[in-house]
């Protein structure tokens, strides 16, 4: 499996958990999440083309990087660390784009 695979692999699981977080959320915290989820599904999209294109552009330590992401988005219980935890995501896809 190539790099770019891992991280399409990767990323789609960390974007699931916190799918899976939000919905579970209190009705309140999911008004004060969804905005930035919102952004992080647009930009994760584009991402995923960029990903499926020839050639890899997904260096080892990218993959460091969004597992240490991944893993503060599975230890996130709150509203404020799963704020934090997408928009640590947001700011990582962002320079990907």
């Amino acid at each position: 499996m190539d790099r770019d695979t891992q991280m399409l692999q990767e990323m789609g699981n960390a974007v699931i958990t916190l799918q899976m977080k939000f919905r579970n959320s209190p009705l309140a915290d999911r008004m004060a999440i969804k905005p930035a989820l919102e952004e992080l599904l647009s930009d994760y999209a584009d991402y995923q083309i960029r990903l499926l294109k020839e050639g890899i552009i997904t260096g080892e330590q990218d993959l460091v990087e969004m597992a240490d992401i991944r893993q503060e988005i599975e230890q996130a219980a709150e509203k404020e660390a799963l704020l934090k935890a997408i928009g640590k995501t947001i700011a990582f896809v962002a320079v990907k784009i």
